[in-house]
């Protein structure tokens, strides 16, 4: 009798191992599958901050830059009056709400021609040269270096940075490398706080094959 009720326990034994085990797979594969689903949602998570925070990095970035805006426009109203600051300005207006057009660009030439030593003189200069071609672009984005590198727009580009940046980028389309990587190295050094008009800094946008 006694043989009898042991084996009976030693069998009830065997059989809740099996379910034991089965249980352990089961909870491990359970976690294993909860792991799985909150690792997802973290990338989704991150998938919607990252172009946030890029957002609020550039938003910071045009802040800073936006006092040497006001900065340039201050000396600006100790060299001109504030109806000739206002002529500018409309001329600038006008270049913007017709660009392209030869009302354009008429406009941003007459801002030039009358105001030379303003800070909306060098942001006219630099939109002659983005609608320039061949050497007059080579041209007039020099004279945006050498002439009017310390103009900023109201967004924070600086004329004088993005006026090298988008030289090096022709050099680099035309096959004269070394004077590309000359202008991109000047802008790491000398301009690594510069942004273009997305608020995105310019030693990010280099093209890798130039660096």
């Amino acid at each position: 009798m006694r043989n009898t009720i042991m084996t009976g326990i030693l069998l009830s034994g065997l059989a809740v191992t099996p379910l034991v085990a089965q249980s352990s797979s089961d909870e491990v594969a359970q976690l294993k599958q909860r792991v799985d689903q909150l690792e997802k949602q973290v990338q989704e998570i991150s998938q919607v901050l990252e172009p946030l925070k890029a957002q609020q990095a550039a938003d910071a970035r045009r802040r800073a830059l936006r006092a040497k805006f006001e900065e340039r426009m201050a000396r600006d109203r100790e060299k001109y009056s504030p109806d000739q600051l206002q002529e500018a300005e409309n001329l600038m207006r006008t270049a913007d709400r017709q660009w392209g057009s030869a009302e354009a660009n008429e406009s941003l030439q007459g801002l030039i021609k009358k105001f030379p030593e303003s800070n909306r003189a060098g942001c006219a200069m630099l939109y002659v040269a983005q609608g320039s071609k061949d050497a007059e672009r080579t041209k007039v984005l020099r004279d945006c270096i050498e002439k009017f590198g310390d103009c900023f727009y109201g967004d924070g580009v600086q004329v004088g940075a993005f006026a090298r940046f988008l030289l090096a980028d022709d050099y680099r389309r035309n096959g004269e490398a070394e004077k590309a990587v000359a202008l991109y190295a000047e802008i790491r050094t000398r301009y690594a706080d510069a942004i273009d008009h997305n608020g995105k800094l310019l030693v990010d946008s280099i093209k890798t094959d130039s660096q």
